[in-house]
This record gives structure tokens, sequence and C-alpha cells, in this order.
């Protein structure tokens, strides 16, 4: 079951504009692995607000972050088969 799903709609309802573009983009079937400038890019919204919604979504369990020596750390979430 996917994790973005379970909640409830007075939740989803309440989120802002942004931080509902970027759950949306996460919860794709065939998964994400994004650095926060790429998807900030993609969405755009700025790189601060997009930083402190992916790592909301770190503490939740929906993604992960993985740091790197050589490039900016990467969100990943790929869906289990």
């Amino acid at each position: 079951m996917n994790l973005l799903w379970i909640r409830p709609v007075e939740v989803e309802q309440a989120f802002r504009p942004d931080e509902r573009r970027v759950r949306d983009y996460v919860d794709l079937p065939s998964g994400v692995s994004e650095s926060v400038d790429s998807l900030s890019d993609k969405l755009g919204i700025s790189r601060r607000r997009c930083r402190r919604i992916l790592e909301s979504l770190v503490e939740q369990g929906v993604v992960q972050r993985r740091d790197f020596t050589d490039i900016q750390p990467l969100y990943v979430r790929f869906p289990s088969r």
C-alpha cells in the first residue's frame, strides 16, 4: 500500500499547494530520484521550500535521503513490488 495515500482527506486539504505538488510528484508509480535543485526547477518552487518539504517527507518515512561526497543529496522513493 502506498504511504502517501494513508492520510485523511482533511490532512490532504490542509497541505499548501507547493507541498501537495511535491507529494504528488514523489507519489509517481515509477518512483523518483531527485535532487532539491532538480525538483524545485521542475515544479517551479523555491529551493529552500522544496528542501524543507523533502526533509519533512524523510522524517515521515515517505522518501529516503541519499548523501554523496561529490554531488547534492538525492531524495529517492521507489515503490515496493
